[in-house]
């Protein structure tokens, strides 16, 4: 190991450790270090940029298009997002995506990138907790309850990916806890993201949906249905300050943005539920 390497874990040891010591200020387990105050844990070396690159969950897509400005304003940054699906983007950014921060729809993919050295020390944050509906195309009515899906007028089901989609993998659990999966698995039609799935629906494509709440933000209340968030895991949603990408500081002051009072009244206008506090 070199010198400068030893120094690099030291420094990082040093940040986690005053973390721990800070009451409320550090969350989670098992090596995973999720704070609520991520400017603070920024090192001596870690710099700012005026532009940062942002891969968010395709669930974001209308809250954060909506916010960009003031995020913009706050941070004196222009900011670029792409939008896909959490498992994507962690896969790239492990292998050196050029990302700055990545706002994850599942908790275990910003675990991942931490496990592989490749988020800022302290610089992680669950930011909101997701939700699920049931959405139906025009001129279909809507399903009681996730029971109702399996009814023979729902020729096609619209869900996200669940080998990578975090809300893909909460709609198969839905569908298994009401006991309706082996029923309707034939007519599943698996789409890249959350948007996608959207997508799928709106277009015909698809005559229902389990999709993310967040994008229904203009549909007709009739269209959709909140499904109960005890027919599956929670969508704990994070965010990771990706680490030497020159803009760290900007990246964290991004997402402490998101996690202020005014970005979480934001979310919330969105479907979004305030973050895991364990």
């Amino acid at each position: 190991m070199t010198a400068d390497r030893r120094l690099e874990m030291t420094a990082a040891l040093v940040v986690v450790f005053a973390f721990a010591a800070c009451g409320g200020n550090v969350t989670g387990g098992e090596g995973q270090r999720y704070v609520t105050d991520v400017l603070a844990g920024a090192a001596a070396g870690e710099g700012m940029r005026p532009t940062v690159a942002i891969a968010a969950a395709s669930d974001l897509r209308l809250a954060l298009d909506d916010y960009r400005e003031a995020l913009e304003a706050a941070c004196n940054a222009t900011v670029t997002v792409t939008y896909g699906s959490s498992g994507q983007f962690a896969r790239q950014t492990a292998a050196g995506a050029p990302f700055d921060l990545f706002l994850s729809a599942d908790s275990r993919y910003t675990d991942e990138l931490e496990h592989k050295g490749r988020v800022a020390p302290g610089g992680m944050a669950r930011y909101a907790r997701g939700r699920i509906a049931i959405l139906v195309r025009p001129g279909l009515p809507l399903p009681a309850d996730v029971t109702g899906i399996a009814a023979p007028e729902y020729r096609t089901i619209a869900i996200a990916n669940p080998d990578h989609a975090p809300y893909g993998r909460a709609a198969e659990q839905a569908l298994r806890a009401a006991g309706v999966f082996d029923q309707v698995k034939s007519r599943l039609v698996l789409a890249e993201n959350a948007r996608q799935t959207v997508d799928y629906v709106e277009k015909g494509n698809a005559d229902l949906g389990v999709v993310a709440l967040s994008l229904l933000t203009g549909h007709s209340p009739g269209s959709f249905r909140l499904l109960d968030e005890s027919l599956h895991q929670p969508i704990d949603q994070a965010g990771a300050v990706i680490a030497g990408t020159g803009a760290e500081r900007t990246a964290r002051c991004i997402l402490q943005q998101l996690l202020a009072p005014p970005g979480q009244e934001h979310l919330s206008k969105y479907g979004f539920e305030p973050p895991a506090s364990d």
